[in-house]
């Protein structure tokens, strides 16, 4: 079972540009010599240059799109039509000024109730099943919104990373995950892990880059959140957020599940 944490909402101060330390990546506001967040989008556009091998002439759906880039990407490798959807306004809005292209449409929506007026052959969602209230309802959703033979592709960090970042309400581990998906009525055929590590020169560097992200001493010391962290970089030296992205379709399209699964290249 995945694990939860109630809490009330929070709201971390930040303009556009600092999207790209929280939850939403700009490609074009990384900073210059900013690798470990450069690091993080070399991440997203492999996922994304991952989903293109199954878009070409489908019907893709890009569910937590963010800024749009990686739905622009989909468009481009293929797809017939690309809807992205984010439940942020203001992501929505950009995506519109910066990604809107023929065959792709940005929709301000929920993800756990999302609904479309017929089914996906794709549906992609990278980094938001941690993000969702309940991660059981989303995969229902997802299920009811992909064709009986389509493909479904999701990323999410395992292991505890509440503590690295404010908005993810769940702990998952790679057993969670397939535990999940199989409960869903899906089935997982290919997966990889994707490392990801801030280093004390990436936390100095993001105090100059992004003041807005700085934490107060006492926060640090005398909070869940900051106690954790501190115990990291002393243990590790580095905050480690490793992800898994799976490649999965519905139950009742692979009658005999494979027995060994493959690397998702």
């Amino acid at each position: 079972m995945t694990t939860t944490v109630e809490r009330k909402s929070q709201t971390i101060k930040g303009s556009l540009p600092t999207w790209g330390v929280w939850e939403r990546m700009v490609p074009e506001m990384v900073a210059e010599g900013d690798h470990c967040t450069q690091q993080m989008l070399d991440i997203h556009l492999g996922r994304y240059q991952t989903a293109s091998r199954y878009v070409q002439g489908k019907k893709v759906l890009d569910i937590a799109s963010g800024t749009g880039f990686g739905s622009k990407m989909l468009k481009q490798a293929g797809a017939e039509q690309v809807i992205g959807v984010d439940i942020s306004p203001v992501s929505i809005q950009y995506a519109q000024e910066h990604y809107q292209t023929a065959g792709v449409t940005f929709v301000q929506a929920d993800a756990e109730v999302f609904e479309w007026s017929e089914q996906f052959d794709v549906i992609v969602s990278f980094e938001t099943i941690e993000h969702v209230p309940h991660p059981d309802r989303f995969l229902a959703q997802i299920r009811k919104l992909l064709k009986p033979d389509g493909h479904f592709l999701l990323s999410v960090p395992l292991g505890e990373t509440r503590h690295i970042d404010p908005y993810h309400l769940h702990v998952f581990s790679q057993e969670d995950v397939f535990q999940q998906f199989a409960q869903a009525g899906f089935v997982i055929d290919a997966y990889r892990i994707d490392d990801w590590t801030i280093q004390l020169a990436d936390l100095e560097l993001w105090k100059k880059l992004y003041p807005e992200s700085r934490v107060s001493l006492k926060e640090l010391f005398f909070t869940w959140r900051g106690r954790r962290v501190v115990w990291d970089l002393i243990k590790h030296r580095c905050l480690a957020m490793p992800q898994i992205m799976v490649h999965a379709q519905l139950a009742s399209a692979i009658p005999n599940p494979p027995q060994v699964l493959q690397h998702l290249d």
